[in-house]
């Protein structure tokens, strides 16, 4: 079961069909498992990065008033993904690449 709230979603939408692109792409291009996970690897870092800026710029407190006393407060937006804000799946993603690299050079 995936839980998410808000745009946290977005996180699985963009990492998945990178880094299945990016295996795809590079393992047919070169013919190779190892060239599959190394492009797997770049395609999760890519979606790191992206995932990143994208879960800062939605994530980022927008000023406001509060209705009944007028005072200028900060509102939080909570986009999530099992419970962790979405800008931090980029380093999650990004050690998962890691990983996946590691992986996909000791195995050659």
């Amino acid at each position: 079961m995936v839980i998410w709230k808000g745009a946290g979603i977005l996180v699985l939408v963009i990492a998945l069909p990178l880094a299945g692109l990016g295996g795809v792409s590079l393992g047919s291009a070169l013919g190779s498992d190892t060239a599959s996970g190394i492009g797997a690897a770049g395609g999760l870092a890519l979606a790191a990065v992206a995932v990143y800026f994208l879960g800062q710029r939605l994530n980022a407190p927008t000023p406001g008033y509060h209705l009944r006393t007028g005072a200028p407060v900060n509102f939080r937006n909570g986009h999530t993904l099992f419970f962790v804000p979405m800008q931090y799946w980029g380093f999650v993603l990004l050690g998962i690449s890691v990983l996946v690299l590691g992986a996909s050079l000791l195995s050659a």
